[in-house]
């Protein structure tokens, strides 16, 4: 339970330093390592750049003194590192280890799974001047000869597994341009399989209705299927798949009454939050850089909901006065 004293992002520190013991991460990349900072330090000082939107690293850094509780927190209160350092670090930390803290901020209960996608614009433009260039190449003289092709708007695919009853994201899979989600499944579900005993059902919608993803959450992870199918209307007898052709018959065979409550939905709101609080635009220009920020993204997001948790304990929890 969180101290009354304790600030939001003390709170928010707090989380991202037990997910990180959890994981057992190193305190310092090397050892020769000159130990003025530590990795953990640094790894909570990028989850709160993109905590406000991912700034620029000198504008953060120059941001910092004003967060003196946190500070002292985390040990930088007289040794506010350079904006160049975290830029290095940021650039040297490796993928592997840092979804693999997405983990730590799990718990031992079980729970509801489900997986979905969104987009990440990766253009900076405003939407006033969007519309006015697309109206500009609409009135435009059309040139003879070969027509253009549609000019497309660059996006990040990032496909997002969680758990649905604690909103914490699980594991991530991220590409550049239109991906197809049935195919994304199983590549994104299987870096969080350290979980899958944990977990009691995968729900997801009709763009992960294939055979394959079926048989993956039956065979594999071995919990309930309740991905959406596609064409409910045509009969089982020429329904194709095995395990799609139980889906739909347990549907068909389902007794009346209550419904099952749409988990499903869940994740949408994750996407929204996810989008809303730490922005939809990723400032990174090279593509590893993007994934990189879009990976410190999700550690602020897991860290975000666990401070804000906590808050909420707080503030329902029981008084203890006499």
């Amino acid at each position: 339970m969180a101290k009354k004293n304790d600030t939001f992002l003390i709170r928010f520190a707090k989380s991202i330093l037990k997910a990180l013991h959890i994981r057992q991460v190193r305190l310092y990349g090397s050892k020769f390592s000159k130990k003025i900072y530590t990795l953990h330090q640094h790894i909570v000082l990028l989850a709160v750049r993109e905590y406000n939107k991912g700034m620029g690293y000198r504008q953060f850094c120059e941001l910092l003194p004003d967060y003196n509780l946190f500070l002292d927190y985390i040990g930088l209160k007289d040794n506010i590192p350079h904006f160049t350092t975290l830029h290095k670090v940021n650039q040297r930390l490796k993928g592997t280890m840092l979804e693999s803290i997405y983990l730590g901020f799990a718990g031992k209960a079980k729970f509801r799974a489900g997986i979905d996608s969104t987009g990440l614009s990766l253009q900076h433009s405003t939407y006033y001047y969007e519309k006015r260039m697309e109206q500009f190449r609409k009135t435009k003289k059309k040139k003879p000869g070969r027509p253009k092709k549609p000019r497309r708007k660059k996006h990040q695919y990032t496909s997002i597994f969680a758990d649905l009853d604690k909103r914490i994201i699980l594991s991530t899979k991220q590409l550049r341009g239109n991906k197809s989600d049935n195919k994304m499944m199983i590549p994104t579900i299987k870096k969080a399989k350290e979980l899958f005993d944990r977990i009691i059902s995968n729900d997801a919608d009709r763009g992960y209705d294939a055979e394959y993803n079926h048989t993956y959450n039956n065979d594999v992870m071995k919990v309930k299927d309740f991905i959406k199918l596609k064409n409910i209307d045509v009969p089982v007898m020429r329904t194709k798949g095995t395990n799609r052709k139980k889906a739909k018959a347990k549907l068909i065979k389902k007794k009346p009454g209550r419904p099952r409550k749409n988990h499903r939905n869940k994740i949408e709101s994750i996407i929204f939050v996810l989008k809303k609080v730490f922005g939809e635009h990723l400032s990174a220009t090279s593509a590893v850089g993007q994934r990189q920020q879009t990976r410190f993204r999700i550690i602020a997001h897991n860290a975000y909901v666990k401070a804000k948790s906590l808050l909420y304990e707080d503030f329902y929890a029981p008084s203890t006065a006499a």
